[in-house]
């Protein structure tokens, strides 16, 4: 799913220079999404195309405002205050940094704009902000060291791949996978360094991580793009004996283990991010619900992935025939 040029494009300067209210697109409702970045990013890429179908088929205008990448805290704060000062109907909002993008949160409640978190939140009071509709990323990342540790008999050495620092979603997920094979008192955690959410992050992560521990038997990656760059590093050193899981359950990861390049991931629903986010504005937006009815919280779900089911996922989710 490609985003036309002018979505992919950074900054204010990529808007429309009138300010698109309510009353100047024709009584349409404009919501602002805002992924941490579509560029090389094929989940957040997702959330935002599911988000502007359903903003389509509820006659609402979504306009995506992606950064230049996971770095970009600087830039998705202007982008925030660019959707503040027009007065958007409501935002979507998939942080990159926890505490970096608190102060606008804030800034957008008080100018009574309705905020909907996806995929990460901030550290913020909740009143900030109507809910955060995300995998339970502790759980989930959980879920992955017991997987782990089951593929390796209870007993090895691991390595995790993380997210960029600073990301909530990054954290939780160390959090989760490291609470979750000290479980395990045979297996070690020997190397846990951040791949970027990148696949030449991951590259440059993996060979760091091979060099300080030859004797490594699993590397979990927290992103699908982080195991691509794991399994083409391990591929080039011919080390079949290191498995590989992975984290999102997108096109590419889930082609790994397809492949038998990766042994199971753990699938996100961008879908249902995407989506609800839309609808949850829209309601609010149009009177119908106010931001107390809904929840401060929203697990959009999970499932783990491996060889024999992951061609029923690929074609029922992602629409891939086998």
């Amino acid at each position: 799913m490609k985003l036309a040029r002018r979505e992919v494009l950074v900054g204010a300067a990529a808007m429309a220079v009138a300010s698109k209210s309510f009353a100047a697109t024709g009584g349409r409702f404009v919501i602002g999404v805002l992924p941490k970045t579509v560029i090389n990013d094929v989940f957040m890429n997702n959330i935002a195309q599911f988000a502007k179908q359903e903003g389509k088929k509820l006659g609402v205008d979504i306009e995506i405002h992606s950064t230049s990448g996971h770095g970009a805290v600087e830039q998705q704060v202007s982008m925030m205050e660019d959707l503040i000062s027009r007065k958007v109907d409501g935002i979507a909002l998939a942080a990159l940094d926890s505490k970096g993008l608190a102060p606008v949160v804030a800034r957008a409640a008080k100018a009574g704009i309705p905020v909907v978190m996806i995929d990460s939140g901030v550290e913020t009071d909740p009143k900030n902000f109507v809910t955060l509709i995300a995998t339970d990323n502790v759980v989930a990342a959980g879920l992955a060291a017991d997987y782990t540790a089951s593929l390796l008999s209870y007993e090895g050495k691991v390595a995790q791949l993380e997210g960029e620092p600073g990301s909530e979603a990054a954290i939780d997920r160390r959090t989760g996978f490291h609470k979750g094979i000290s479980k395990y008192p045979k297996m070690k955690i020997v190397s846990s360094i951040t791949g970027h959410w990148t696949t030449s992050g991951a590259v440059d992560a993996t060979e760091a991580i091979l060099t300080g521990n030859p004797d490594l038997n699993l590397i979990f990656a927290s992103s699908d793009l982080m195991a691509v760059g794991a399994a083409e590093v391990l591929k080039r050193h011919k080390r079949e004996d290191i498995i590989v899981v992975g984290f999102d359950g997108i096109r590419e990861g889930t082609a790994l283990v397809k492949e038998h390049e990766s042994a199971g991931d753990v699938s996100q629903n961008a879908k249902a991010m995407g989506e609800m986010a839309v609808q949850i504005l829209t309601e609010i937006a149009a009177g119908k619900k106010k931001p107390s009815d809904f929840p401060k919280s929203i697990n959009s779900g999970m499932k783990l992935l491996n060889y024999w089911n992951v061609d029923t996922y690929r074609h029922d989710i992602l629409g891939i025939k086998a």
